[in-house]
C-alpha cells in the first residue's frame, strides 16, 4: 500500500514538474516574441529619436506600468538592507540596457539577428564572473565550454580571422561600433545578473524589476535632455508601446524560469535568434551570414552544456546532502 501511494505521489509530482515545464516553455515563447517585437521598435523608432533619449522614455513608461504591480503585491516588498548593492546592479543593467538599444539603433548596420547571437554571450561572461566575483567553483568542463562559446563570438565579430588565406580576408579585420556596443552590452547585463543573483535573497523579481526601471529612468534622465527630441504624437504612442512590450516580455522571462526548471526553459531563449532572423527579413530584407549562424550555434552549444552541467552538480549536491 506504501509503495503504491509513494508511485501515485511520484508521479503526481512528476505531472506537476511537466506542468510547469510546459508553462514555462509557453512563458519562454511570449517572451521571445515580446523581445523580438521590442527591438524591431526600437530600431525603427531611433530613425526619429536619439536611442538614448528611447532608453530613457522606455524606462519612464515601465515605472508606470509597475505601479499597480507594487500595489498589488505591497510597497513593503521593496525594502532593502543593502541599497549600495542594489544602485551597482542598476548601473551595470542601464549602462547594459542603454548599450544594447544603440546596438540595435538605427546609428548601427548591425542587424537584429547579429545583435541576438551576440547577447547570448551573456551566459558565458555570468559563468566568468561567478567565479570570480562569487567564487563560485567551476571545472575544467565548465571553463572549456566558455572557452568554446567565446570562440563563437569571435567567428562572428571577426569572420576575417577564420577565413585568413583569402585574398583580403584581414583587409577588413576590425570590429564596428554596433558590435561593440552589442558586446558591451551582453559584459554588463552579465555583471547585473551576477549581482541579482545576490539581491534575489532579500527581494523579489517583481522588485528587482521595479527598482531596475526607477533607478534607470534616473540614472538616464540627464542625457534625456542632453538627446532631447520632439517626436510626433505617433511616435509617442508607439515608445509606449515598445516600454509595455519590453515590460511584458522580462515579466514572462521572469515567470518561465520561475515556472520550470532551467534545464529545460534556458536553452529556448535561443528561440529569439530565428525570430530576429524572421524580422530581419521581415523589415530589412536581409539574412545572416554564415558565420552569424556557425557563432551562435557554438554559443549556444557550449551555453546549453554549462546549464545542464550546473544542474548536474546542484543533483549531486542535493544527493550528497540526502545521504547524510
Amino acid at each position: 500500500m506504501t509503495d503504491q501511494a509513494d508511485c501515485e505521489g511520484e508521479a503526481e509530482s512528476s505531472g506537476r514538474r511537466l506542468s510547469g515545464n510546459a508553462l514555462g516553455a509557453v512563458y519562454m515563447l511570449l517572451s521571445g516574441i515580446g523581445f523580438t517585437v521590442y527591438i524591431v521598435l526600437a530600431k525603427e523608432l531611433s530613425k526619429e529619436v536619439h536611442p538614448i533619449f528611447l532608453a530613457f522614455w522606455r524606462s519612464f513608461f515601465a515605472c508606470l506600468i509597475s505601479v499597480p504591480v507594487i500595489l498589488r503585491v505591497g510597497v513593503s516588498s521593496l525594502r532593502t538592507k543593502r541599497p549600495g548593492l542594489l544602485l551597482a546592479r542598476s548601473m551595470f543593467g542601464t549602462l547594459g540596457f542603454a548599450l544594447a538599444m544603440l546596438a540595435v539603433s538605427d546609428f548601427f548596420t548591425l542587424s537584429l539577428s547579429q545583435f541576438n547571437a551576440i547577447s547570448f554571450s551573456r551566459s558565458l561572461f555570468v559563468t566568468v564572473l561567478a567565479a570570480v566575483v562569487l567564487r563560485e567553483m567551476v571545472g575544467p568542463h565548465r571553463w572549456g565550454a566558455v572557452a568554446i562559446g567565446f570562440f563563437g563570438v569571435l567567428i562572428m565579430v571577426l569572420p576575417g580571422l577564420f577565413i585568413f588565406w583569402r585574398p583580403g580576408a584581414l583587409d577588413s579585420l576590425s570590429l564596428d561600433m554596433g558590435t561593440l556596443c552589442a558586446l558591451g552590452s551582453a559584459f554588463f547585463l552579465a555583471v547585473a545578473i551576477v549581482l541579482v543573483k545576490t539581491l534575489s535573497a532579500e527581494l523579489s523579481a517583481v522588485a528587482l524589476l521595479t527598482y531596475a526601471n526607477v533607478l534607470s529612468t534616473l540614472l538616464l534622465l540627464p542625457f534625456c535632455f542632453i538627446f532631447w527630441s520632439m517626436p510626433s504624437l505617433e511616435t509617442w504612442g508607439w515608445m509606449a508601446f515598445m516600454a509595455a512590450t519590453g515590460f511584458v516580455a522580462q515579466f514572462c522571462y521572469i515567470s518561465a524560469v520561475s515556472a520550470g526548471d532551467a534545464s529545460f526553459i534556458s536553452p529556448l531563449d535561443y528561440l529569439r535568434l530565428p525570430m530576429a532572423t524572421v524580422a530581419d527579413l521581415l523589415v530589412v530584407g536581409l539574412l545572416p551570414g554564415t558565420n552569424v549562424w556557425i557563432g551562435a550555434g557554438i554559443i549556444i552549444v557550449s551555453a546549453v552544456y554549462i546549464t545542464l552541467r550546473d544542474r548536474k552538480k546542484k543533483a549531486q549536491k542535493v544527493t550528497v546532502l540526502q545521504g547524510r
